[in-house]
C-alpha cells in the first residue's frame, strides 16, 4: 500500500513543485536579464527603434529627421565615467552658453532622445544626448536602473563644462527623469545646473517595476525582490527606499513636471505626491488628460513644447 501511495504522490509532488521552482528561481532571472542586461551587442542599439510599436516608430522617424536637419551642428562626444565606462553621445552646437541634456528611459539610446530636442533647438539652446551605460555605443552590460546613470550624467556634464557651457538644463523621460532627479539632488551637484524637466517621473524603481511586471502578467513576487537584491549588489542602492520621492525634497532648482492622467506606471496620485514633496523654489506640474507613459509629446506636441518653453523661461531668467 505504501509503495502505491508513493508511486502516486511523488510524481504528483514533482508536478506541483517544478512550476513553483521555475516561478521562484528561473523566471525572475530571465525577467531581470530581459529588462536590465545587454545580452547581445545589438540589444538596445542605435540602429533601430526599441519597439515595433507604431508610436515608437513615429518618434524614431522624427528623431532621424532632427539629425538630418541639424547635421551641420552635430558632433560626436565621448567621455569616461568614474567607474571606468566609456559613454558616447551626440552634441548639437547652436552657439549658446546654455545646453540641455536629454535622457530617455530604458531601453532607449541617444537617437530616441533627439525626439525631444526640437523645442530647445528652436530657442537656440545647444542639445546634448547620449547613450546611457549598456545602450547604443556606450560601454556596459547592465542598465543602471536610474541609479548608475548619475555617473554617466556627471561625466557628460564635465564634457559640457569643457566646451565652455555656463548653464545646463536636464530633460528626462521615465528612467531618465529619475536618474536626473537623483543627479540634481546630489550634494556635489554642479552650480551649472539651472533647471530640471521630468516626464513620467515615478516615486521609485521598485514600484514602477511591479507595475510593469503586472501589466505583462509576470510573477510580481519574488521577481521584484530579486531585482532589489541584484540592484543592491550592482549599485549599493535599495531601490525600494531610494528614488525620486526620497530625494525630491532636496531639490533647489526650478522644476517642470509633466504627467498624464492615464499613466499606469507613474500613477497620477503618486505624481501629485512627488510634486507636493518637491522642494524646488520654482516648480510647476502640468497635467495632460491623455497620453501613454513617455508618449506625451507625441499625443500633444503643441502643449508639450509650450511646457518646454515655459521651463526654459523659468530656469534661465
Amino acid at each position: 500500500m505504501l509503495e502505491i501511495l508513493l508511486a502516486i504522490f511523488i510524481p504528483l509532488g514533482i508536478l506541483i513543485a517544478v512550476p513553483g521552482i521555475i516561478s521562484l528561481t528561473i523566471i525572475p532571472h530571465v525577467v531581470f536579464n530581459a529588462i536590465s542586461k545587454r545580452t547581445k551587442p545589438d540589444k538596445w542599439s542605435r540602429e533601430h527603434p526599441s519597439s515595433p510599436n507604431p508610436g515608437v516608430i513615429e518618434m524614431w522617424g522624427e528623431s532621424l529627421a532632427f539629425r538630418k536637419l541639424y547635421g551641420d551642428k552635430e558632433s560626436e562626444i565621448e567621455t569616461v565615467t568614474e567607474d571606468g565606462l566609456t559613454i558616447k553621445g551626440l552634441y548639437y552646437d547652436f552657439g549658446s552658453p546654455t545646453a540641455v541634456i536629454i535622457l530617455g528611459g530604458r531601453p532607449e539610446t541617444c537617437i530616441y532622445s533627439l525626439y525631444y530636442a526640437e523645442p530647445y533647438a528652436k530657442k537656440g539652446i545647444n542639445v546634448c544626448v547620449f547613450d546611457p551605460r549598456a545602450h547604443g555605443l556606450s560601454d556596459g552590460i547592465y542598465s543602471g536602473c536610474g541609479y548608475a546613470e548619475t555617473k554617466d550624467l556627471a561625466a557628460i556634464v564635465k564634457v559640457l563644462e569643457g566646451k565652455g557651457i555656463k548653464n545646463i538644463l536636464y530633460h528626462g523621460i521615465c528612467v531618465g527623469s529619475a536618474a536626473m532627479m537623483l543627479s540634481a539632488t546630489e550634494e556635489n551637484r554642479l552650480p551649472l545646473l539651472k533647471g530640471i524637466f521630468t516626464d513620467g517621473l515615478y516615486i521609485d524603481y521598485y514600484e514602477t517595476l511591479k507595475k510593469r511586471i503586472r501589466k505583462n502578467k509576470g510573477p510580481t513576487y519574488p521577481t521584484v525582490w530579486i531585482f532589489r537584491e541584484k540592484i543592491k549588489r550592482l549599485y549599493g542602492v535599495d531601490c525600494s527606499k531610494v528614488g525620486p520621492l526620497s530625494e525630491i525634497g532636496k531639490l533647489n532648482i526650478p522644476s517642470m513636471m509633466v504627467a498624464s492622467k492615464e499613466d499606469i506606471f507613474s500613477l497620477p496620485e503618486k505624481t501629485q505626491l512627488l510634486f507636493d514633496t518637491n522642494g524646488s523654489p520654482k516648480k510647476k506640474l502640468e497635467w495632460f488628460p491623455q497620453g501613454f507613459h513617455s508618449h506625451l509629446r507625441r499625443i500633444d506636441k503643441t502643449h508639450y513644447d509650450a511646457c518646454v518653453d515655459e521651463f526654459i523661461e523659468m530656469s534661465l531668467k
